[in-house]
């Protein structure tokens, strides 16, 4: 039995929170609609917090309960404003509160849900904006709701699994680098001063050790120095399309992680397009929200080639692969979607697979560095001890 932190509205329209044990989600569910609940949420205790976490990183993300439960108050009959006004009532956020009130003043007002959200691009991006004014315009609103929910959790799954992935050789490389800063700025030194004093030749591995120390010691303030000119430099290089397009290019081709960051993008790009034109939005249109969800320039300038290419009659498919945007397999699935009118589910099925892929490719990248880093920071560190050893044992030697 686990149990679950509930919502549900209530028979009377109430909003009911509480807690309750269960086998499953599902039977918990199945028991509140017996009794002529709607489920508005539902949780596993122990996942609230860590998903809280995650919420907190971007208000888009704090977004992705409002797209389910809303979803779930039309599903049942329940009118725009009232729903809005339900979920702004049971929001504990101030923030969110009051995007949520006046999205409803909004709406009160005669405008369509998809022009109050684009009131908010910070909480709203413009996929979601997108994609819910071709829901109005459809008269498929609650469907497209759940389709964005489902599409919101499946983009932050993958990025909480790339989190997750990298936290352990992060944490690995930032205690090497203060182990090996310690003994550099403070161990050594201290050393030097002892053998100084006694006026003895050093082995040549300690001497270097030791002038090394002395460079980082005096003019270390110039390396952080550089390194800050670097990144404001690069950053600033990055606002020049040109430049930017050819870095972004070059990290594709970079080895262990090129391939990851290029499956990355085409997952976002085929599961974004694929959720648009499913949810009726035509496919120039959608090509253009489409390059607003990658971050790769030079990914977004052969899309703007082959949209051209399309609109002249040609395509996607071939397109794409002419421009060597698509993996193999993913070229014959978009085929067999065009030519038999499925494109939509072909796209949001190369997503799913590439979603497998990088989820492996991260692991075997991760069992890969995680040795990797250890032997690295073995090695850097055990040159320092094997050199101080040396020192101490030229010194044994001429006492003897």
């Amino acid at each position: 039995m686990a149990t679950f932190k509930y919502r549900v509205l209530t028979k009377s329209r109430e909003i009911v929170e509480g807690k309750k044990e269960a086998a499953s989600d599902k039977d918990l569910i199945s028991e509140f609609r017996k009794s002529g609940h709607i489920v508005l949420k539902l949780q596993k205790i122990g996942d609230e917090n860590r998903q809280g976490f995650s919420l907190k990183l971007s208000l888009q993300r704090s977004f992705l309960f409002f797209t389910q439960e809303l979803a779930t108050l039309l599903e049942n009959g329940i009118p725009m404003d009232r729903s809005i006004s339900i979920l702004a009532s049971t929001q504990e956020k101030p923030v969110i509160k009051s995007i949520l009130e006046d999205i409803l003043q909004n709406v009160k007002s005669g405008r369509s849900l998809g022009e109050s959200l684009s009131k908010h691009p910070r909480a709203f991006s413009n996929v979601n904006v997108h994609m819910i004014h071709a829901g109005e315009e459809g008269g498929v609103l609650p469907q497209v709701l759940r389709r964005l929910g489902e599409f919101q959790e499946r983009m932050q799954k993958v990025k909480r699994e790339i989190i997750s992935a990298m936290i352990y050789p992060l944490l690995l490389t930032l205690v090497g680098i203060f182990s090996i800063t310690a003994l550099i700025t403070f161990v050594i030194p201290r050393f030097a001063q002892v053998f100084e004093g006694m006026g003895i030749e050093l082995p040549l591995s300690t001497q270097i050790l030791m002038a090394f120390s002395h460079i980082v010691i005096s003019y270390g303030w110039a390396f952080v120095i550089f390194v800050i000119v670097v990144y404001f430099s690069y950053t600033k290089s990055r606002k020049i399309a040109s430049v930017a397009e050819r870095i972004d290019k070059a990290k594709l081709k970079l080895p262990l992680i090129g391939s990851v960051l290029w499956k990355i993008e085409i997952a976002r790009f085929s599961r974004t397009l694929g959720t648009l034109m499913e949810n009726a939005v035509p496919l120039l249109k959608a090509m253009d929200i489409v390059k607003n969800v990658l971050s790769n320039s030079h990914l977004v300038g052969i899309l703007n080639t082959v949209k051209s290419s399309v609109r002249e009659g040609g395509g996607l498919t071939l397109a794409l692969d002419r421009k060597g945007f698509l993996p193999g397999y993913a070229k014959h699935l978009l085929t067999v979607g065009e030519e038999t009118g499925s494109l939509d589910k072909m796209l949001i099925k190369v997503a799913d697979n590439l979603d497998l892929e990088i989820e492996q490719n991260i692991k075997r990248l991760v069992t890969l560095v995680e040795p990797l880093l250890i032997l690295m920071m073995g090695g850097v560190i055990g040159v320092i001890v094997v050199s101080m050893l040396m020192a101490i044992l030229s010194i044994s030697d001429i006492g003897m």
